[in-house]
């Protein structure tokens, strides 16, 4: 079973685990606006569609670090193969890291309440798009930020 964590859904939704070693911005912006247009080709409206759209390239080929199901629509990225669009029918299962946690959120996961909010508090705070908030998290800049800010204040 697929281990939750809130972080994944602040800031627009973190795309960290949907890739490696993100290059840029940018490249990140590219690698998603190929994606969408591999993703039309494909007329993904039915769920054997996704499945070919899914299995157009091995599971662990990105494009700038950047996962090949990762699409964007109306400012959102997002995956397609998600269980949520898709009647609760996991299509990233046996394809996709769906239980990867990053570091970040490991470690929030181990904290109370009270500091998983002061956490929280510092991501509203910093009002990032979705792709800062991902590399933050992915990077675990955030973490540190978060960790050296609690000690200065001990």
């Amino acid at each position: 079973m697929t281990k939750l964590t809130i972080l994944c859904q602040q800031s627009g939704g973190c795309m960290g685990c949907c890739g490696h070693d993100f290059i840029s911005k940018e490249k990140i912006k590219e690698a998603i606006v190929l994606n969408n247009r591999e993703f039309e080709d494909y007329s993904p409206y039915t769920k054997d569609n996704l499945i070919l759209f899914r299995d157009r390239a091995h599971k662990n080929q990105l494009r700038w670090g950047v996962c090949l199901n990762l699409i964007e629509k109306d400012n959102q990225i997002f995956c397609p193969l998600h269980p949520l669009l898709n009647n609760n029918v996991d299509l990233r299962e046996n394809h996709c890291a769906i239980n990867h946690m990053c570091k970040t959120a490991q470690e929030f996961e181990t904290w109370n309440k009270e500091k998983q909010q002061q956490f929280l508090n510092l991501i509203k705070e910093k009002n990032m798009d979705n792709l800062d908030y991902s590399l933050a998290i992915d990077q675990e800049i955030l973490l540190k930020e978060f960790k050296e800010k609690i000690s200065n204040n001990k």
